[in-house]
């Protein structure tokens, strides 16, 4: 954990919650380098909702392009747990030391997507593997869960992207593969949802 030390001089305050926020079902999600070279992957706030600049990078031939996956279904976001230390004789009363909060696990199900397009996704593997790499989240509503830093959207970073071989779903189900990354701890602190004005990203995109 980062702690401010010495404390600030009063206990920091937040607004009164008016509305709750909640994201729909994660139906597809978009990928996206964090970095174009040495320069960060941003949209700036009025582009991030059109249509046409969404165009701009799936179309794009550089380091900011986007692509977007299939459908993806049972979406699971495991929450994620403290990190501890001692307990037992290690620690004054038995009372475990909250060091840190590990990673969030997400894992999703794709379901009978030709191998040809497998193929070409596995290689987005790599790119998380070099930490380079994020995603945008699409709802089943056609919003969009971002990173925000009050002007520029962002993707959320991920590490160790997964993409199985096929699994054979036989007389009773269809054939399936599983994609799972893992989220970084606080990951969700600066995220936001973006409703387009002129698009809906799980058909336009």
């Amino acid at each position: 954990m980062i702690c401010q030390c010495p404390a600030a001089t009063a206990l920091s305050s937040w607004n009164a919650v008016q509305c709750t926020e909640s994201f729909g079902q994660i139906q597809k999600v978009a990928f996206q380098r964090i970095y174009d070279g040495t320069a960060k992957n941003t949209i700036a706030a009025a582009d991030f909702v059109t249509l046409a600049k969404w165009q701009t990078l799936t179309t794009s031939a550089d380091g900011k392009k986007v692509v977007v996956s299939p459908y993806i279904q049972a979406p699971t976001n495991e929450a994620n747990a403290p990190r501890t230390f001692g307990g037992g004789n290690d620690t004054l009363g038995g009372v475990e030391i909250i060091i840190g909060r590990e990673p969030s696990a997400f894992s999703a199900v794709l379901r009978g997507i030709p191998q040809s397009v497998i193929k070409v996704m596995k290689e987005l593997e790599c790119e998380a593997a070099a930490g380079n790499l994020g995603v945008y989240l699409f709802d089943e509503n056609g919003n969009i869960e971002a990173l925000y830093d009050g002007t520029n959207y962002m993707p959320i970073p991920i590490r160790s992207l997964f993409i199985s071989d096929k699994s054979h779903g036989g007389l009773e189900a269809p054939d399936s593969n599983n994609i799972q990354w893992t989220f970084l701890p606080n990951y969700s602190d600066d995220l936001a949802i973006v409703t387009p004005t002129d698009f809906n990203p799980l058909t336009d995109l």
